[in-house]
């Protein structure tokens, strides 16, 4: 199982580093969690934190990335599985469960909060 680590930071989307979650359908990626973690906005009011550690085989802490080939999903570049964006879901093996997943909680303006 992909390792349980503590996980608490906000960001705020007027920040340049964080501007590209001002619009829905992008993501960024931010260190924290296991192998770093992706929040994707997926409306005007929510948002998906996932962490990037693949579950097939968590303990060598490969890093998913965005699928080139269906920007829909994540992919594993050790194993191959896909992820979905929203909830981690597997779209494809040999991992057979879904990414780990943070609470994202945005205050509907500026602010949102990641934590476990």
């Amino acid at each position: 199982l992909v390792p349980n680590v503590h996980v608490n930071f906000t960001i705020f989307l007027s920040d340049p580093d964080f501007a590209t979650l001002q619009t829905i359908g992008n993501y960024v990626f931010v260190t924290g969690g296991v192998s770093g973690i992706v929040i994707y906005r997926y409306s005007q009011t929510e948002f998906f934190a996932l962490d990037r550690c693949c579950t097939y085989k968590p303990s060598e802490r490969c890093a998913i990335l965005p699928d080139t080939s269906n920007t829909l999903f994540l992919k594993c570049p050790c194993c191959h599985s896909t992820f979905s964006y929203l909830y981690g879901n597997v779209q494809s093996g040999p991992a057979d469960r879904a990414l780990t997943s943070y609470n994202a909680v945005f205050d509907g303006n500026n602010t949102l909060h990641v934590y476990n």
